[in-house]
């Protein structure tokens, strides 16, 4: 997996050690109920939000359905041993999780919440190339979310044996959801369709308020809709405890930013770079600072720039500040940078021009432009870096 240049001076003299990395699949559907496929989803899902909670390094949705589509191979496809290692090996993992589920109604019923559910999980070994643990769980499939809890907790175990996590921090009911909640979550991740998404999310929501999964999904989908002040209203129903917490924090900097509340902002991105120092982080943050006149600015401007020298958002962005500054030499290197790298640039090569003619601006003067802002939170990336600088065990 490649990785971004990240905000730690002492990578080059660090030694290196591989982190264990985790793909978690879709469980496939051996009943004979298809419309129960979202079952298989919502398994997945449940692991690997645990698994990236108690801190593991666990590819996301999008880059298994990447690694899907390279491939050629449907989601909830019953894989054979030799297409799981050839689609792990592609992922560059070490662990892949995959399963199966079967329902059976009772006789004479035809309620299929009255059914029970039989849960087998397995992992595959990709380091040692042989196979891993296997699990089971068996009970009402209207109890789905404690199963699944309870096999998240002993994948932990498998993963991270010496994490030590208790299972009552698994099996808490507050973290239980209502099966037809999860069902309403899991038809919206399945979803292609924006306005179906949201329907099936806010579906979600009302039935179980607390859910912090579509709560975070309505989040992005008001992000990306402009709609600011919403946004922000379901990214804070993610609970501290949530493995999409920081993510939430971060989207709720790019929302308040967009909100033009740039001490919200400001605020949102310094608590996440407390925890996930990404050179986008910084960026963002200098950027809301940027629009307060603060003088962190240009130190967290300069974090994201030294993370990643070519990158022509940090760039212009610090070129900008300096130009708000009056520290004309230094904001035409970068801006000429920008210039020279985005072709059809105007807007930096506009700013260049007054860098260069030494166009002063007032004290405490508004940005001369509007600031870039990085929208994607890679929080995978800094704990792979991270592990490989701090092993466990060391």
């Amino acid at each position: 997996m490649r990785f971004r240049r990240l905000l730690i001076p002492f990578l080059l003299f660090a030694p290196l050690a591989r982190p264990a990395t985790t793909l978690v699949l879709q469980f496939h559907n051996n009943s004979r109920f298809p419309d129960l496929n979202w079952v298989g989803e919502s398994i997945g899902e449940t692991l690997r939000v645990e698994l990236s909670g108690a801190g593991e390094i666990v590819l996301g949705r999008d880059s298994r359905a990447e690694g899907l589509r390279r491939l050629g191979l449907r989601p909830d496809a019953d894989f054979t041993k030799a297409t799981l290692i050839k689609l792990g090996q592609s992922l560059d993992v070490d662990y892949v999780c995959y399963g199966t589920f079967d329902v059976q109604l009772p006789p004479g019923d035809t309620q299929l919440r009255n059914s029970s559910v039989q849960i087998a999980a397995r992992f595959l070994d990709l380091r040692k190339l042989h196979d891993g643990a296997q699990m089971a769980e068996a009970g009402k499939l209207s109890e789905l979310s404690r199963l699944e809890e309870h096999m998240a907790w002993q994948s932990v175990q498998y993963v991270a044996p010496t994490a030590n996590l208790p299972v009552e921090q698994f099996l808490n009911p507050k973290k239980f959801v209502r099966l037809d909640a999860e069902e309403s979550y899991m038809r919206g991740l399945l979803s292609s369709r924006g306005e179906q998404q949201e329907k099936w999310f806010t579906q979600a929501t009302i039935i179980d308020p607390h859910f912090a999964g579509p709560a975070f999904e309505l989040g992005k989908i008001n992000l990306q809709k402009k709609a600011y002040r919403p946004a922000l209203d379901w990214f804070a129903k993610v609970p501290v405890n949530d493995a999409r917490y920081s993510s939430a924090r971060f989207h709720m900097g790019l929302a308040a930013y967009g909100a033009k509340d740039f001490v919200g902002a400001s605020n949102y991105f310094r608590e996440v770079a407390k925890t996930t120092p990404l050179n986008e982080v910084y960026n963002n943050l200098g950027a809301a600072e940027s629009e307060l006149n603060q003088p962190a600015a240009l130190d967290d401007l300069r974090r994201a720039v030294e993370g990643d020298a070519n990158d022509t958002t940090y760039r212009f962005n610090l070129g900008v500040a300096l130009l708000q500054r009056n520290s004309f030499d230094e904001a035409a290197k970068n801006l000429q940078f920008v210039a020279d790298h985005e072709e059809g640039e105007t807007e930096a090569q506009t700013f260049l021009a007054k860098a260069q003619q030494h166009q002063s601006s007032p004290s405490n003067a508004k940005p001369v432009a509007q600031f870039r802002l990085k929208p994607n939170f890679d929080e995978t990336a800094f704990r792979q870096l991270k592990a490989m600088l701090q092993p466990k065990g060391s």
